[in-house]
């Protein structure tokens, strides 16, 4: 299983794991930032779901929390960290 498709069945993992938050499947949903949709224990919720699953798929351990937080952006959308993922741990 690729790593774009981890992300996907993870987004719809989280959404189906709670009624509370929802992420769409948007280029442009803004997952950090003034504006998102979701909380910050939301988007933690999300990051950790999505470190376990390339642990369980691809047996690889990332720490999406401190690379994505150690960007320094007060804005990232759903293609951003998509992107930094495929750039970052897709090798």
């Amino acid at each position: 299983m690729d790593l774009e498709k981890i992300f996907y069945n993870t987004i719809d993992e989280f959404n189906n794991s709670q009624n509370e938050y929802e992420i769409e499947k948007n280029e442009s949903f803004l997952i950090i930032g003034s504006g998102s949709a979701l909380d910050s224990l939301a988007t933690v919720n999300f990051f950790t779901r999505l470190e376990k699953n390339f642990f369980k798929i691809l047996k690889k351990e990332i720490d999406i929390i401190n690379n994505i937080f150690s960007l320094n952006k007060e804005k990232i959308t759903l293609k951003e960290l998509l992107d930094f993922l495929k750039n970052n741990f897709n090798k």
